[in-house]
């Protein structure tokens, strides 16, 4: 499986798999699939009249499949073309009576062979799929995703896939307190903490609204295929196990304030004991700018439930109050609209995404990133909410 000239001859019991040409380092196939829920009413076997009997030659995408995925939408003379197309039938893919009983109309997320053809068995799923328009839905996708991920390692074993540079695991998720960095795009002043009792203008650092890396949907989705797909640990959360507005650098600002005076677009106004009095704050999730701080929120991109029900459950209290607290990358705390903030809560991209409908491909981009960094895991309707995303951003 290492080069596309070379084929895979396999068998697992009743299964067969024959002749499929694998390429080592083609780029992922799932891309262009369409993310839709079942349509689970209204098949009947005759839509799909067939020259070829299925006990000689069965469909690689079942037709009750098919017409759960968008056959259903479809002209009899579309479905009968589908039935008698040699890419559907068994090109590839042989199954025996007993072998295709198993399986039945299962998709991949409810049946897949044994491992040592299973590369070969989903490629050529995605490559009927694709062919014909289908939809996946999101758990499909999710095994889809899974399984093409190991092939690519499997073919692979010399080059083992790393973020970037941008995305890497932070020393923070490792020790107890977090140092302020410089970004790709801007450097971080260091300034002494107000005099006790004297109102001064802190200056800020200006920062862009520019992304600091790039955040084209291809890139994006090569980080997303990083993430591992788990069910969300959604027991014993407390937010006070995320200590959070820290002073972890020692400059005198709790995470709050600093974030404040990072994010203001003109210097904020602080008094004694680091209090923010004023500024200017553009929220980039509904495009209002506010000068009252009590208006605005700094939100966690990735909320701490969010990260909890994620991985986070299993960190010490060191790594989740450098999470709460994370100020090496401004992509993982915001200040925003107090009340946009509240209603996002803590919920993830398939329950929520800023009202600004032309800030929401970098806020998935954002969202990948801080997963990425800090090596927390998705759920599978977050995963298919956050790839069909990306998958129209420019």
């Amino acid at each position: 499986m290492i080069d596309h000239r070379r084929w895979i001859i396999a068998t697992c019991g009743a299964l067969i798999v024959v002749a499929t040409p694998v390429r080592a380092s083609a780029p992922d196939p799932t891309v262009g699939l369409r993310v839709a829920a079942e349509t689970t009413v209204g098949f009947r076997a005759s839509s799909f009249p067939s020259r070829i009997p299925a006990s000689r030659s069965p469909f690689v995408v079942p037709p009750s499949e098919a017409w759960e995925s968008g056959a259903n939408a479809w002209s009899a003379t579309r479905r009968k073309n589908f039935a008698n197309d040699p890419r559907v039938r068994a090109i590839g893919v042989g199954v025996s009576a007993g072998a295709n009983v198993q399986r039945a109309d299962r998709d991949p997320a409810r049946w897949l062979p044994a491992p040592s053809f299973r590369c070969a068995y989903v490629a050529k799923w995605i490559e009927v799929k694709s062919t014909w328009g289908l939809a996946v839905d999101p758990a499909e996708l999710a095994r889809l995703v899974r399984v093409q991920s190991a092939c690519r390692v499997a073919t692979t074993p010399t080059t083992q896939p790393t973020p970037p540079p941008s995305i890497q695991v932070p020393a923070a998720a490792t020790t107890s307190t977090i140092a302020t960095v410089s970004t790709p795009s801007t450097t971080v002043v260091a300034t002494a903490p107000p005099v006790s009792g004297v109102v001064s203008t802190v200056p800020t650092t200006v920062l862009s609204t520019v992304p600091t890396t790039a955040r084209t949907g291809s890139s994006v989705l090569d980080q997303l295929a990083l993430i591992r797909i788990v069910p969300e640990y959604t027991v014993g959360y407390d937010r006070d196990l995320f200590p959070h507005w820290k002073d972890l650098d020692g400059n005198g600002c709790d995470t709050r304030k600093d974030v404040l005076i990072r994010d203001s677009r003109t210097p904020a106004v602080v008094g004694s004991s680091c209090r923010v009095s004023s500024g200017t704050w553009y929220s980039p999730y509904d495009g209002a700018t506010w000068t009252n701080p009590s208006d605005v929120d700094i939100d966690h991109v990735v909320a701490l439930n969010e990260a909890w029900q994620s991985g986070a459950y299993a960190w010490s209290e060191p790594q989740r109050t450098n999470f709460a607290n994370d100020l090496s990358d401004r992509r993982t705390l915001l200040a925003v609209t107090d009340s946009v903030n509240q209603s996002k809560s803590d919920k993830d991209p398939a329950e929520w995404l800023p009202p600004l409908v032309t800030y929401r491909c970098t806020y998935l981009a954002d969202w990948v990133s801080v997963k990425v960094r800090w090596t927390l895991a998705m759920d599978e309707a977050e995963y298919a909410a956050v790839r069909t995303g990306l998958i129209g951003c420019p």
